[in-house]
């Protein structure tokens, strides 16, 4: 898989555009792409969307 390529259509409304979402900045947190900073940033982030998706 391409790094980036589950985000194609997500556009944040439901909770599986916030998995493609996730999906996409998990393999980049992983590998070092981004520093920790953005990656913590990322992962609240979704959280709170997926807060306001229920």
């Amino acid at each position: 898989m391409a790094l980036g390529s589950s985000l194609a259509g997500a556009q944040g409304k439901t909770a599986e555009d916030q998995n493609l979402i996730d999906r996409t900045m998990a393999p980049g947190c992983a590998i070092g792409l981004y520093v920790r900073d953005e990656c913590d940033r990322h992962t609240k982030a979704s959280a709170a969307r997926r807060a306001e998706l229920k």
